[in-house]
């Protein structure tokens, strides 16, 4: 039942892609989700700005020159404007590669787009089903720690799905600011 509702979601998605004119609009979505995630655990004091700096800068593939600079004394910067520095610098990296992109070959940015998506989502849904398989028979182990198999199969099923759909975004996002044509 857990995975009949996840492989709906899956295939919503995919359906989606294929019939939208364009997958841009989910793309920035997706990069500023990136963001707001991260930032989120720099909020919350899980990660310090020296690591989030480097992480953003290898997968939006620029450098952030204003935060480098003061990367030392940014110890009580407003997180809002942060945030909306960082959507800026994502949506300036994005366009500097769809106009790169269309300048050598007009049309091939949007072919590019739906495709690494639908081949991440894809691969991402493979894994996620060995992953299924895998925790199916982990969690039958766990009803004699006195646990209930059911709740931990759902809870952990709910993360993998989760964490399915970052790792998603992340992939998408990473290779097409890397894209090039030879």
């Amino acid at each position: 039942e857990i995975l009949n509702k996840q492989r709906k979601v899956i295939y919503f998605e995919r359906r989606k892609i294929l019939e939208s004119a364009s997958v841009q609009t989910k793309l920035l979505a997706d990069g500023e989700q990136i963001i707001t995630e991260i930032v989120s655990k720099l909020e919350k004091n899980q990660l310090t700005l020296s690591e989030v700096i480097p992480r953003l800068e290898n997968l939006f593939g620029t450098n952030f020159l204003l935060l480098n600079k003061f990367k030392d004394n940014l110890n009580n910067f407003d997180i809002l404007e942060l945030k909306t520095y960082l959507f800026q610098e994502f949506w300036l990296a994005y366009e500097t590669k769809v106009l790169e992109l269309e300048t050598r070959h007009l049309g091939i940015i949007r072919a590019l787009e739906r495709t690494l998506i639908l081949i991440y989502i894809d691969t991402e849904w493979k894994e996620h089903l060995q992953k299924m398989a895998l925790l199916r028979d982990a969690v039958g182990w766990r009803s004699y720690g006195q646990r209930n198999p059911l709740f931990e199969y759902k809870d952990e099923a709910y993360e993998f799905f989760k964490r399915r759909a970052q790792i998603t975004r992340h992939l998408v996002i990473y290779d097409l600011i890397r894209s090039s044509i030879i």
